[in-house]
């Protein structure tokens, strides 16, 4: 299974990047896992520039293939922890970024991205 990455969802949805056919295949025929962070970063950023219809068309577009993972304690906390971590790797994740990570090694899956500051790390499908 696959964490989809905000960075993800707009090559493929947005700018249509052939590079990521094959994995929103899959996610169509077995889902995906999406948290509620990325799901706002996402319809935020299409809202603003594409407008209410258009974001709310993708939304629904990504909520029919894909389970919401929503926050809980034990998940900001290993959250804060993903993130001091990577910092002191001299990588540049935000926040929605290391839930990302976390979430990935909860459910054993791997992190849908093309986000250069996922290149090498575990439990990542980087597409470049």
């Amino acid at each position: 299974m696959l964490v989809i990455d905000t960075y993800a969802l707009f090559e493929w949805l947005v700018y249509q990047n052939q590079k990521y056919k094959r994995h929103f295949e899959e996610i169509n025929e077995e889902g995906a896992f999406i948290t509620e962070l990325v799901l706002m970063e996402f319809y935020h950023k299409v809202l603003h520039s594409a407008g209410k219809e258009e974001a709310d068309r993708l939304f629904n577009t990504i909520m029919a293939k894909t389970e919401t993972i929503k926050l809980n304690t034990e998940r900001i906390k290993k959250t804060g922890i993903k993130r001091s971590q990577t910092l002191k790797q001299k990588k540049k994740l935000s926040y929605a970024d290391c839930l990302n990570l976390v979430i990935a090694e909860e459910f054993n899956a791997k992190v849908l991205t093309g986000d250069k500051e996922f290149k090498g790390m575990q439990n990542t499908e980087f597409v470049e």
